[in-house]
């Protein structure tokens, strides 16, 4: 009898002990502090609803990649009527995106690098348009993270890593363009995982092909034929755009 109640107090002693214990977690969530070790704590917004979370990224996000090349292209040839044409088209679509996806991460980025790059397409400035065309899209990607069945983001990506190569094969600038290149294998093998469905999987492996291709002819210095891999990849890399647009 006594080798009973000795248990039932050692049992008791330990209930009482895991309740001090977790007494704080039955008190509720603590309050936010005043202060941190950098600053001010911001106002951290709510997870969208799960549903919301795995929607279809919009059309327009497709949309303003493949006007992304128009610009570009202009800049990169000094057609500036060409680069204005589609810089104006680009704004247009982007303030349709806005309405759209609301007040995503990248949004505020995108909006201010897309006020740099009209003034710099006004200017004729071929680096700084080169340069604000690709934050302004890197803003974009980042808004496609958020709809997480769409390979939108890492499609932006992408093309922005081709852009890049491009800019400085143009330019002759073999080492920047080999810098480039390996960004863009880099880049391109981490995406590569989320465009492999069966519609398109065919497309998504020429594309690879084309990758180490360009990378080759980069390293060899070889202008005209990465000029001729960079066409290539302008199409492979489109199909699989206009393959996942509104999917």
């Amino acid at each position: 009898m006594r080798q009973y109640r000795k248990i039932a107090v050692v049992t008791a002693a330990l209930l009482l002990a895991a309740t001090a214990l977790t007494g704080c977690g039955l008190a509720g969530p603590a309050q936010k502090p005043d202060i941190g070790p950098a600053g001010k704590p911001g106002d951290a917004k709510p997870n969208p609803p799960v549903m919301e979370r795995f929607t279809s990224a919009p059309a327009l996000l497709y949309d303003l990649e493949a006007i992304a090349g128009t610009v570009f292209e202009g800049v990169n040839k000094e057609n500036w009527q060409q680069a204005e044409a589609g810089l104006y088209n680009l704004q247009a679509v982007w303030q349709e995106t806005k309405a759209t996806v609301g007040e995503k991460k990248g949004v505020k980025d995108a909006d201010e690098a897309v006020g740099k790059l009209a003034a710099s397409v006004t200017d004729k400035k071929i680096t700084a348009s080169y340069e604000n065309l690709n934050k302004f899209m890197g803003g974009v990607s980042d808004i496609g993270k958020a709809y997480k069945l769409s390979p939108v983001a890492d499609l932006i990506a992408v093309g922005n890593a081709v852009r890049s190569v491009s800019f400085y094969v143009a330019d002759k600038n073999w080492s920047k363009a080999a810098s480039k290149v390996k960004g863009l294998e880099d880049t391109w093998n981490n995406a590569k995982p989320t465009m492999e469905q069966l519609g398109v999987l065919g497309q998504v492996t020429i594309t690879h092909a084309h990758v180490k291709q360009l990378k080759d002819a980069v390293n060899a210095e070889n202008q005209g034929s990465a000029e001729e891999q960079v066409t290539s990849l302008n199409e492979s890399l489109g199909k699989i755009r206009d393959y996942y647009r509104g999917k």
